[in-house]
C-alpha cells in the first residue's frame, strides 16, 4: 500500500502540461513530496528544458499540446537521455494512447484525471531513494 507521501527530495521533475489547471496540480503535488518541479507549455519547451537542465530525474508528460505533441517530444527526450523515465499523461485514454506513448518511449501512462495515490506510487517506483 502506497502512502500518500513519498520523499522525493533532491529529485527535479520537469512537468510539461499545457493545461494551467493541471499544472497546478502537479507543482503543489511535487511540492508536497518535496521535488523540484521545472514547467513546460510544451514539447518544444520541454526538450529546450531538458537540454538545459541535467539535473531532471522524471518527466511527467502530457501528450495532448499545441506546437509539439508529447509523443514527439518524448522521442527527442529518450534520444538525449533514454535513461530518464518519462510519464505519460492524458484525458484521452480510449483512443489507444496509452499504447501510443509506449511506442514513442515512455515507460508509463497515467489517465486523467490523475489521483494523488497513483502519482505518487509511479514517482515512488522510479525515483525511491
Amino acid at each position: 500500500m502506497t502512502s500518500m507521501n513519498a520523499d522525493l527530495s533532491g529529485k527535479t521533475i520537469l512537468v510539461v502540461e499545457d493545461n494551467e489547471v493541471s499544472a497546478s496540480y502537479f507543482k503543489a503535488a511535487l511540492r508536497k513530496q518535496g521535488a523540484l518541479s521545472i514547467m513546460a507549455r510544451n514539447g518544444e519547451e520541454a526538450i529546450q528544458l531538458f537540454r538545459e537542465n541535467k539535473q531532471i530525474d522524471l518527466v511527467l508528460m502530457d501528450l495532448n499540446m499545441p506546437e509539439m505533441n508529447g509523443f514527439e517530444a518524448t522521442k527527442m527526450i529518450k534520444s538525449i537521455r533514454p535513461e530518464v523515465p518519462v510519464i505519460a499523461q492524458s484525458a484521452y485514454i480510449l483512443s489507444g494512447e496509452d499504447s501510443r506513448s509506449k511506442e514513442a518511449g515512455c515507460d508509463e501512462f497515467l489517465a486523467k484525471p490523475i489521483r494523488l495515490t497513483a502519482l505518487v506510487e509511479v514517482l515512488e517506483r522510479y525515483l525511491a531513494k
